[in-house]
């Protein structure tokens, strides 16, 4: 299946105009989308990822650590038949997807506030695909969550994974972001042989594992964050620049890559007790 369009991709996080209280960040994101252009490109990398599997047509989902609810809005709304829980233990975010959810008439949604690390999620649901996107690097024991998704999948599911690369690993454009980390990370993110390897060890395999935030991708989120270090800069920056961000994060969601400063893995369960694969 292709990938979005581009109008279909400017629709991405659109829907986040609801929760704000600014008229002006109303109107804006209702026109363009959210400023913070690096959280479309990963949310819809997995989504045009979810769009190439052979789900059945009225599919259990998880969104692990769903944040503001990119992908998950999206496949609610194109995929009705589709029953998706959302999950997060942030309780602004579950409040404010909830809203979303009932302004927007979405019934096939479920947010529930829960630390995903304690949550048996086999009394929620037996998932036909569980996905996370950028949450296993806050994650301590990521190997007994991993093993606990597996768990929760059907034998025929699906698990997709969206995670930065390590940052000592990663390019830059512009000098000021050879420093730029993000601090509640608890390890150095991953490599790719690093994720195969836990994923192993939580009877997965790889099915596909390619890369993100390739240059296109890359630039598009130094222009958008020029001057992170400086709130109100950054965000004028942002604006300015926000027309040029959003062409090249397109463009960086098109393609799969070779090499990039984030990791896209689908993998599916394997058979316990017997090595043998579903």
């Amino acid at each position: 299946m292709k990938p979005l369009s581009y109008w279909q991709f400017l629709q991405v996080g659109r829907e986040q105009w609801i929760v704000y209280r600014n008229p002006l960040a109303r109107i804006y994101i209702y026109l363009w989308g959210p400023l913070g252009v690096h959280t479309r490109i990963r949310n819809t990398r997995v989504i045009n990822a979810i769009r190439r599997l052979s789900l059945p047509a009225e599919a259990r989902i998880l969104d692990a650590g769903c944040g503001h609810g990119y992908a998950t809005f999206w496949l609610a709304r194109h995929y009705p038949k589709y029953r998706i829980w959302a999950i997060d233990a942030d309780p602004n975010l579950i409040s404010e997807g909830k809203k979303i959810a009932s302004r927007l008439g979405l019934g096939n949604i479920e947010f529930v506030l829960a630390d995903i690390q304690s949550l048996k999620l086999e009394k929620i649901a037996i998932f036909d695909l569980i996905f996370s996107i950028d949450l296993l690097e806050h994650i301590e024991d990521d190997i007994s969550l991993l093993y606990a998704w597996r768990q929760a999948l059907n034998p025929q599911g699906y698990l997709v994974l969206h995670l930065p690369r390590r940052h000592q690993e990663h390019w830059r454009f512009f000098p000021a972001f050879k420093s730029h980390t993000t601090p509640d990370h608890v390890r150095d993110e991953y490599t790719a042989d690093e994720i195969c390897e836990r994923l192993s060890q939580a009877k997965f395999r790889v099915e596909n594992l390619c890369y993100g935030f390739s240059r296109w991708g890359e630039m598009a989120f130094e222009l958008n964050n020029l001057f992170w270090r400086y709130r109100w800069l950054r965000i004028l920056t942002a604006l300015l620049t926000h027309p040029l961000c959003i062409w090249l994060a397109y463009m960086d969601t098109r393609y799969d890559y070779v090499d990039g400063n984030s990791l896209l893995v689908v993998a599916r369960p394997i058979e316990e007790g017997t090595g043998a694969e579903l």
